[in-house]
């Protein structure tokens, strides 16, 4: 899934700038996840949402919002869609494993795999899924004010550099540490590249660390500790050579 998450800042905002839902565009869905019992599905909405920003700007996106019955937790993307009528986009995305969570009682840890895996714990709670909606709204309407399309970090999302260090990420590395080749996504010489097939195959816990797998032509097992900082790396399946 090609993925242009837009995400928001939580400030204060003037009373020009606006989120309207649009009438009759909900959309409610179960989607993949984990948990300490392994895969399991968590209720989850959509809906379109008309924006004006404060400097005037407009535009239409989607927002996703995935919960947690069992500990309230939630967590809440929006998209702007490629294409405005589409619907669903995110779910689609989070079904192909783009983006997975793990419902732990700490807080829903969500991870995106876009040009590479993003991490967050997200802590906030409600009481259902319709409330979880209702706090999101009210979370994307308080950050218009400094938001007119910016990048996972606003909302306190964690990189991790498993294709090696980014400019503007602060994130730990362990001694030794090795990136992913551009060969987890291209055939050797950068020839046929599939970027767009990499995906979450699993995420688990190992004591207080986190365990990932990415896959695109191999599996990647990811090792974080509780701050999302990389411990270790391993490749688990061999390349596939088409």
């Amino acid at each position: 899934m090609r993925m242009k998450c837009m995400f928001l800042t939580l400030l204060s905002i003037p009373l020009l700038a606006q989120v309207s839902p649009v009438a009759s565009s909900e959309l409610k869905d179960v989607v993949p996840a984990f948990d300490s019992s392994g895969a399991i599905t968590l209720p989850a909405a959509s809906l379109k949402l008309d924006i004006t920003y404060p400097k005037g700007k407009k535009e239409r996106c989607e927002l996703t919002v995935v919960y947690d019955p069992k500990t309230g937790h939630y967590l809440w993307h929006h998209l702007e869609p490629d294409n405005p009528s589409d619907t669903g986009v995110y779910l689609r995305g989070i079904k192909e494993h783009s983006a997975l969570a793990y419902a732990d009682p700490a807080g829903l840890v969500d991870v995106i795999f876009a040009s590479a895996p993003f991490v967050r714990a997200w802590q906030g709670h409600a009481d259902s899924l319709d409330a979880a909606v209702s706090a999101s709204l009210n979370e994307i309407q308080q950050g218009l004010a400094t938001f007119e399309g910016d990048y996972h970090s606003q909302l306190g999302y964690k990189l991790v550099p498993v294709f090696g260090r980014v400019i503007g990420f602060d994130s730990k590395l362990p001694l030794g540490y090795r990136p992913l080749s551009h060969e987890f996504s291209c055939l050797p010489l950068h020839a046929n590249c599939q970027d767009y097939l990499s995906s979450i195959a699993s995420i688990g816990k190992q004591g207080s660390n986190w365990r990932i797998v990415l896959r695109n032509r191999w599996d990647e097992e990811v090792i974080l500790d509780q701050n999302f900082d990389i411990v270790s790396m391993k490749q688990l399946t061999w390349p596939k050579q088409e």
